[in-house]
């Protein structure tokens, strides 16, 4: 059995904030206290508890794990410069960042984020993980573990690619399935090369997972394409906005934003590039705090804002 210290003293790590954070879908606490869970990453079981992760099995081309901890953590993010970076009169995102010490933004693997993010659209969050596990249970690979049950890799795009859709409508896609399987056959032919986009400046890597841009998704929008560019792509200047994160951050820079009309895709882009004017090549970052500060009920309580 492997294990890696992911978290010190000096480097906190919240494995609550963290995975509770809308940013991954594979984790559920393990009941041991909310800093333990267990989680599927890239083919292998993890077991985080009080900052220490442990493999509990994984698939025979699993990533080594060592070097899956340390891409998947984000150890090359330098969490101390990258939160002095905020701007320090921005008093609400101050009070966000002192309120979640241990957040940390995640680099997932990208076909699995971009899959989990079509299967977001006009979802919750439990009805997501459904969705998630019952893809994986019906086309990934299983792994053994000793927790005295079976876990699932998630599917390759070949795997996907290959479902009817009757199979998929019983996964509980409802009308996803029909992106789910364009993308599947688009990775799978060459046309969507996801390791490309990786390489790509942040423009034109949103221009590439936009299906009314590129013509090589189906049903990606741009929140749905800036999440996979944050979540998995780790580019931090992506800032993913919904309709109602934006009626919050016009709350907070209210002076700032435009607030008339709805969130089109124009719009969109305004605002991101208004956040990331603001808060720079770490603006991704930023919008974890704020958005975990939001959801929780942020605005209702009396603090100054930015």
């Amino acid at each position: 059995m492997q294990n890696y210290q992911i978290s010190s003293q000096d480097e906190k790590f919240s494995a609550s904030f963290t995975f509770n954070s809308g940013q991954v879908f594979r984790w559920r606490q393990a009941g041991e206290g909310n800093q333990s869970f267990v989680g599927v990453v890239s083919g292998s079981i993890l077991k985080i508890t009080n900052g220490l992760a442990i493999c509990l099995g994984r698939t025979k081309t699993a990533t080594d794990f060592t070097e899956l901890i340390s891409r998947y953590f984000s150890f090359d993010d330098h969490i101390d410069d990258i939160l002095s970076s905020f701007p320090k009169d921005d008093l609400f995102l101050q009070k966000c960042v002192s309120e979640f010490p241990g957040l940390r933004l995640l680099t997932q693997d990208p076909w699995e984020c971009l899959i989990s993010f079509v299967c977001s659209i006009n979802c919750n969050i439990p009805s997501i993980k459904l969705k998630i596990e019952n893809l994986s249970r019906k086309y990934g690979e299983p792994i053994e573990t000793d927790l005295g049950e079976r876990f699932h890799s998630f599917p390759t795009p070949v795997a996907l690619s290959k479902a009817e859709k009757r199979d998929l409508l019983s996964c509980k896609l409802g009308f996803r399935w029909k992106y789910v399987r364009f993308i599947a056959r688009q990775v799978r032919k060459g046309n969507l090369d996801l390791e490309k986009i990786r390489e790509l400046p942040y423009l034109n890597a949103i221009n590439e997972l936009v299906s009314e841009i590129s013509g090589k998704t189906f049903g990606v929008g741009p929140k749905v394409a800036d999440c996979v560019l944050l979540y998995s792509f780790h580019k931090k200047e992506a800032f993913p906005i919904d309709v109602w994160l934006m009626k919050y951050v016009k709350q907070i820079y209210k002076g700032n934003l435009k607030a008339v009309g709805g969130l089109t895709r124009k719009k969109y882009f305004e605002t991101g590039d208004y956040m990331r004017n603001k808060f720079g090549k770490n603006a991704g970052y930023a919008q974890l705090f704020l958005y975990e500060k939001i959801r929780r009920g942020g605005l209702t309580q009396n603090i100054a804002l930015a």
